[in-house]
């Protein structure tokens, strides 16, 4: 029984590789395996190409980058520039009004000291305080400087004594606190001592001018 089996097996698997040698024979067959052989080749060069064309793209997509990244670095490296620049600009800006303030100041002092300085502290501060009062009349020029030294207006410029005298600690505090707005000159444009005065200037103030008060050796006027 077992020899049959055996042989019955045998004869099957004879048949199984007849028919698939005929098959492989057949007109289908090679068409099919000779269509596999063509097909192979254009499929990897296909491939080939699309793995190329994803790489030139990647590389196209980083150059993009690359350049934005620079431009944006040039932009933010330009606009860097023009910040640095404006703070300069503004930094050199305040930089003057404090010179300015402190050249002002300076001159303030001297001509309260050389008009004043034997005056006590409210008799300078009144000196300063006229002076301001101009800088903020339409009629007089509005800086210290251009007041103090404009033409034949205060007698110590024009025989030298604002260049000669020492500004004292007084005079000092005087001026800051008529620069931190102490007034005590209800508006006085003017101011002369009378007994160191000209006569022509004495009748011209009385003359010209309403006024206001008189405080220690001086006398204010509108």
């Amino acid at each position: 029984m077992k020899r049959i089996k055996v042989f019955v097996m045998i004869l099957y698997i004879m048949f199984v590789v007849e028919i698939l040698g005929a098959w492989s024979n057949t007109p289908k067959a090679k068409e099919t395996a000779a269509f596999t052989v063509a097909i192979k080749p254009q499929m990897i060069m296909e491939e080939n190409e699309a793995a190329a064309a994803r790489v030139e793209y990647a590389n196209i997509k980083a150059q993009e980058r690359i350049k934005n990244n620079e431009y944006y670095s040039s932009v933010n490296e330009e606009e860097e520039r023009e910040r640095e620049y404006r703070l300069e600009k503004e930094r050199q800006r305040k930089e003057r009004i404090r010179q300015k303030k402190r050249e002002e100041r300076r001159i303030l002092e001297r001509i309260v000291e050389a008009e004043a300085g034997d005056q006590d502290l409210k008799g300078r501060i009144l000196v300063a305080n006229v002076i301001m009062n101009r800088v903020k009349s339409k009629h007089f020029p509005n800086t210290i400087k251009a007041v103090v030294f404009a033409h034949r207006q205060f007698s110590p410029i024009q025989n030298g004594r604002y260049y000669r005298v020492t500004v004292s600690q007084k005079t000092k505090k005087a001026v800051k606190k008529a620069l931190e707005g102490k007034d005590y000159s209800d508006g006085a444009l003017y101011f002369m001592c009378r007994s160191a005065s000209s006569p022509s200037n004495v009748a011209w103030f009385d003359r010209a001018l309403r006024k206001i008060k008189t405080y220690g050796c001086h006398e204010f006027f509108r």
